[in-house]
């Protein structure tokens, strides 16, 4: 199963990464920024003092994004002095971040600060209340169905979640469009089979009369090439019943069984069928509420008590 999750590369060492959080955070707060925030340059006197701000949880859930933060914040020359844990369940009254900074760079970054840490948070929240209601045995998955591409596929992890494929290149997922398109299923099989630099390698199948051919094409290739990947097989948009009957023989073909299409916090658990190894969900990006937050001005050298101290890492230096 852990082919299926590869949260591992969602790392801001991690280039391709990095590259998301500058587009999705850095390019956020530029076009948020225009040509100068002109409430604070000409509202506040002494624009470059400095001052201790700190974020405020307003609803409790998961927290996510504080890596994406303190990359966001050290860029525009904010110290970060305490944070929470990724990961960490919050409450309400949190002080989960703690910064200093001029009062001009703090208010300048505060709105993308607050929805990169809200987004990610809110994505996590949800992924956690979908994923505790299915057993170990089956994870939920991310789907490329968002907006915040893979930050939001980091967030799921941090919700107990896993991350499916990264993008296009990352692995090889076989949908109807390209069945529809491509008549000759024997071979593209053969070809994506063969591939060695792809994690895993899924077709999406939406009937039993699909499975069935699916199966046939499968079961004669086996004989010629062995894959060298995982195999996946998404049952998309599938009744309950009709999933079980052909588990038997996916399982007996060696196969690993995902779910997917209409499954939502309502029925979830009509779908916890021993067999199946993953349920995918774009609820949990699509329909995501942001966790709230907010963002408290202090002034220099006024330190609050810190709340809930175990969860705080060490302060940062």
């Amino acid at each position: 199963m852990s082919f299926l999750n590869a949260v591992g590369e969602l790392s801001l060492k991690n280039p391709v990464y990095k590259k998301a959080v500058q587009l999705y955070v850095w390019q956020a707060y530029l076009e948020d920024l225009g040509k100068g925030d002109v409430t604070t340059n000409l509202f506040i006197k002494n624009k470059s003092k400095k001052v201790i701000a700190e974020v405020v949880m307003n609803k409790e859930g998961i927290l996510a994004g504080i890596h994406e933060a303190e990359w966001f914040l050290n860029r525009l020359g904010i110290k970060v002095l305490e944070k929470f844990k990724e990961g960490t369940d919050i409450k309400r009254g949190d002080i989960v971040l703690k910064i200093e900074g001029t009062i001009q760079k703090i208010l300048s970054a505060e709105r993308t600060l607050l929805n990169l840490l809200q987004r990610m948070s809110g994505v996590a929240t949800a992924s956690k209340k979908l994923s505790s209601k299915l057993p170990k045995t089956i994870k939920l998955l991310a789907t490329r169905k968002t907006l915040w591409g893979l930050l939001d596929k980091k967030a799921v992890a941090l919700g107990g979640g896993a991350t499916h494929r990264l993008n296009l290149d990352d692995a090889v997922l076989i949908k109807d469009n390209h069945l529809d398109f491509e008549m000759d299923w024997g071979s593209g099989l053969s070809k994506v089979l063969k591939n060695k630099k792809v994690r895993f390698v899924e077709i999406e199948l939406e009937s039993i009369d699909q499975i069935h051919d699916f199966l046939v094409v499968y079961d004669s290739l086996k004989e010629k090439v062995t894959p060298q990947k995982p195999v996946v097989v998404m049952l998309d948009n599938f009744r309950p019943a009709d999933i079980k009957r052909v588990i038997p023989q996916l399982k007996q073909a060696g196969l690993t069984i995902e779910l997917s299409g209409g499954i939502s916090e309502r029925n979830i658990e009509k779908y916890c069928i021993k067999g199946v190894t993953a349920i995918s969900s774009g609820a949990i990006t699509g329909r995501a509420k942001n966790l709230d937050m907010s963002l408290n001005i202090k002034e220099t050298g006024h330190r609050t008590q810190k709340t809930a101290e175990s969860c705080f890492l060490d302060p940062v230096s």
